[in-house]
């Protein structure tokens, strides 16, 4: 099994964080459009991947942990948040 400097990991560490929030950025754009369910299967795939990304950077120190589990919250926020512009009250 070939091994990998630490530069490579962290090459892979941000590669994929960056997909991820792509990701999720793309699904929160396709909505509405013919697109919409590739861009939410590849969010659902960037998520789980950064997912196990988090719990595998437990092992490599709090720096890395910490940047895994806020591009984890972003994503999340970032599919989630309604930023259309209509105001809508409950009464």
């Amino acid at each position: 099994m070939p091994t990998f400097s630490a530069q490579t990991y962290l090459y892979g560490f941000v590669l994929i964080q960056v997909a991820g929030l792509f990701a999720g950025w793309w699904a929160r754009v396709s909505e509405g459009s013919s697109v919409q369910g590739f861009a939410q299967r590849l969010f659902f795939l960037c998520l789980s991947l950064v997912a196990t990304l988090t719990v595998l950077s437990l092992s490599f120190g709090p720096g890395a942990c910490i940047s895994c589990g806020a591009t984890l919250s972003v994503m999340v926020l970032t599919a989630t948040w309604d930023f259309s512009q209509q105001k809508q009250f409950v009464s």
